[in-house]
């Protein structure tokens, strides 16, 4: 592994790696069949609880809990040029396509795409059941799962221009208080993830968690590391939340 500036100045690489070494060292210790079936639930878990969040802000904002809601109160942004998507159709329904996302891509650079795609399997769809069970999106595979894009329909959008228009406005209102850093994503993921790993496991499961924790220090740093740790007492499940002080 090549050499990383240890900060804890947390970026979505945090939240990426995070990820892939928890899935990895799942596959390796407890195998496909039995390891696998336990991460992917861990992952929905992780991901409803997100989409619960965003539809507790936009019940606070006495807004209706529709798919165009759903994509403005989003909880995290992308750098400029890290995402790229194209939207290909946005009537009878609303279908868009990824053709770069910076969890490929980073999980490629380090040579753990088998291991990152088990997020990609669950995690959209968990986000949006978390967010409205009713509503109904089809994840029609993805990049990390051998697709040449990955391709998102939300059933209950009919995209009109006078719509986009709508989200391109509110999505910036509503910023403020949707898109929660980094180091609170990365932290959701330790805690969440690994309650649920060591519900499973009782003990092998804490040597999972406890294993990639010092991974994640080696790579980023004691500083950051202790950052992590700290999110274990936080309630994912409340809208406002505030971030460990850095």
């Amino acid at each position: 592994m090549k050499e990383k500036k240890k900060n804890n100045a947390f970026t979505v690489e945090h939240h990426v790696l995070l990820v892939g070494w928890i899935s990895r060292e799942m596959i390796h210790r407890f195998g496909e069949e039995k390891g696998g079936k336990v991460l992917l639930e861990a992952i929905k878990h992780y991901a409803r609880q997100r989409g619960k969040r965003m539809a507790m802000r936009v019940a606070a904002d006495r807004r209706e809990l529709t798919a165009l809601n759903y994509l403005c109160y989003g909880e995290w942004t992308s750098e400029k040029g890290s995402l790229v998507t194209k939207v290909i159709h946005r009537t009878p329904n609303f279908k868009v396509h990824v053709l770069h996302c910076p969890w490929e891509s980073i999980w490629k650079e380090h040579g753990m795409l088998e291991y990152g795609k088990y997020y990609c399997m669950v995690a959209d769809k968990a986000i949006y059941e978390g967010f409205n069970p009713d509503l109904k999106l089809d994840v029609n595979g993805t990049r990390t799962n051998g697709y040449p894009q990955c391709e998102f329909i939300f059933r209950d959008l009919k995209a009109s221009l006078g719509k986009l228009l709508v989200f391109l406005i509110r999505k910036k209102r509503v910023a403020k208080k949707a898109v929660m850093p980094w180091d609170y994503h990365t932290g959701h993921i330790f805690k969440t993830m690994g309650e649920a790993i060591t519900s499973a496991f009782g003990k092998d499961g804490e040597e999972v968690m406890a294993k990639v924790l010092e991974e994640f220090k080696n790579y980023f740093g004691d500083e950051a590391a202790a950052i992590l740790v700290q999110y274990r007492k936080t309630d994912f499940d409340a809208k406002k939340n505030r971030r460990m002080k850095n």
